[in-house]
């Protein structure tokens, strides 16, 4: 049992100290997903107002071409006028005038608020079109290289966990499960009991479980923040000296001199 108590153990260091690197194996990628959907979402407003701008710009350019036709109609309307051959002719020939005249007044009123809507579009436009200039760099500057690093990621991560399976091989499967499903959620999932206290959760233990767990005759865990525990005796590789006997044997030493 001890050695199936000190495999658990031993995960949990190579594990601990993977955790960073799995962190940044999950999280690169994540952040580098979001800065994509912060641009495409900027991207979307910018083209969107972008594309109420070239409708504007369209309509001016229709409002031109039309103004440009009322003039040629003004024109051809004064020239028929100048022809008038009685007064009902020329009186005609005025209202024609006329109502070209305010339709062309109607149609400069018009470019004239077309031209101010193009004109704060393109004003709007400016912040987010730089914005956007900028965002785009500096997802391009994140992206370049990505991979490359989470490859560095990656055997960094194989070389802390090498040898990782050995122990897995030792710990029996439904406690090595349960340490899998506890801990993403709890960090570290498995610590030292001493003095009567988990060092997790720095809650007493129960004296009677204290003793059992001194006894490393099974897998115990914490009553309230359900880590696995261990005592530092129990899992002394064989041959090394036990932490808390030689705690006290320098505290004797101690009292001696």
């Amino acid at each position: 049992m001890q050695d199936k108590l000190r495999a658990l153990v031993k995960l949990a260091v190579i594990d601990a100290s993977a955790r960073h690197i799995e962190e940044l194996l999950e999280g690169i990628p994540v952040e580098l997903e979001e800065r994509r959907a912060a641009v495409d979402a900027l991207e979307t407003l910018v083209g969107g107002q972008k594309q109420q701008m070239d409708e504007a710009t369209a309509l001016l350019e229709a409002q031109v071409d039309d103004l440009k036709m009322r003039s040629d109609m003004l024109a051809r309307s004064r020239a028929k006028g100048a022809k008038a051959r009685n007064m009902r002719e020329a009186e005609a020939a005025e209202r024609e005038l006329d109502a070209i005249r305010r339709s062309i007044r109607d149609g400069e009123a018009e470019k004239e608020r077309l031209e101010g809507v193009i004109a704060k579009a393109r004003e709007t436009l400016e912040e987010p079109l730089a914005e956007l200039e900028k965002q785009n760099a500096e997802l391009a500057q994140a992206a370049a290289g990505v991979e490359e690093r989470l490859e560095g990621l990656r055997k960094e991560r194989d070389e802390i966990t090498a040898g990782r399976e050995e122990f897995v091989a030792l710990v029996p499967k439904r406690f090595y499960r349960t340490y899998e499903r506890i801990r993403p959620q709890i960090h570290p999932a498995v610590v030292e009991a001493k003095d009567g206290v988990c060092q997790g959760c720095r809650m007493a233990i129960s004296p009677q479980l204290f003793n059992q767990i001194i006894r490393g005759d099974d897998f115990y865990r914490c009553q309230q923040c359900t880590r696995f525990l261990y005592h530092a005796d129990v899992v002394a590789e064989p041959g090394e000296a036990k932490p808390h006997e030689a705690e006290a044997a320098e505290a004797a030493a101690g009292r001696q001199s």
